[in-house]
């Protein structure tokens, strides 16, 4: 537990090509093994600079997490290996984005559980949403409505880490048995200061409650700057989805190494994909109370 490529060729259409450097992107941070693109002149410059930001973004996660989503995928695929269930929760308005994105998606396990705080969600109020999220004691009970408890894995991601309900939900999962895998950023976290309405618990945060953390790098405060006019814009949402579904991807090959298969969702709008899908309903809708 942690402490509590070459020339191209010119085309009338805008032609875009990655190539690796040592740079430090606008949001702030500094990227070691980041990436930058090179565009044509008619390439669409803002775009291109997000685009670049972003891929940025994944290569330093990549970087700097190999070791937690390795150990993460062990355990994920050791648990649904045996029947068990992955659940998921993003505590937090758009922390909510990235557990969606990998829930009844192709390719993504068929064995994940969202824990979807209905009084977070922004479509029933974005300050509403806020505040909700800073206010002890809502947690458990989503646990209980999920049926998290020993030996179960519970994935938890939020930008920020230090609001009430991610903390009570990370503690909760623990007091229960479930191994916890925290997905949040250590500079956001580091940067909220001490009594700062969104801090819970003094200095903890996600990173310090959970078995497992994956720091998804995103700038303080989740605000980026994009181009030379003081534009900015946020990136975690592509952080979180990106550290989630690698995690789950990795999880996926190891079972289908270990038993030959793994239970995923395949496109509804691809041929077979909804034979497929309804069979996978059958098995999992009783137990996965999203379905």
């Amino acid at each position: 537990m942690r402490s509590v490529s070459a020339a191209r060729p010119r085309s009338t259409r805008s032609s875009i090509a990655f190539r690796p450097r040592e740079h430090r992107i606008v949001t702030g941070s500094t990227l070691s093994a980041g990436y930058e693109l090179d565009h044509d002149a008619d390439s669409p410059g803002l775009g291109a600079v997000l685009a670049s930001s972003v891929t940025a973004l994944h290569h330093e996660i990549i970087r700097t997490n190999r070791e937690p989503v390795s150990r993460a995928a062990r355990a994920i695929a050791d648990r649904v290996g045996c029947g068990r269930l992955v659940h998921v929760a993003g505590p937090g308005g758009h922390s909510h984005l990235a557990v969606l994105d990998v829930f009844y998606r192709p390719g993504m396990l068929a064995a994940v559980s969202p824990i979807v705080d209905q009084d977070t969600l922004l479509t029933q109020g974005a300050a509403r949403s806020t505040t909700n999220e800073r206010t002890p004691g809502r947690a458990a009970r989503l646990l209980d409505e999920h049926g998290v408890g020993d030996g179960d894995i519970v994935l938890i991601v939020n930008a920020f880490g230090v609001n009430a309900t991610v903390i009570e939900m990370g503690l909760g999962a623990r007091q229960r048995g479930a191994l916890v895998v925290g997905y949040s950023s250590l500079q956001c976290e580091a940067a909220i200061p001490d009594g700062h309405p969104s801090r819970f618990l003094g200095d903890t945060a996600l990173s310090n409650v959970s078995d497992i953390h994956v720091d998804t790098r995103v700038p303080p405060g989740d605000v980026s700057s994009i181009g030379d006019a003081g534009l900015t814009v946020p990136l975690a949402t592509a952080a979180n989805s990106f550290a989630l579904a690698w995690t789950l991807l990795d999880a996926t090959s190891l079972l289908t190494s270990d038993i030959s298969s793994a239970e995923s969702w395949a496109s509804s709008n691809a041929p077979g994909g909804d034979r497929v899908n309804r069979d996978l309903l059958d098995r999992y809708e009783a137990r996965v109370r999203a379905l």
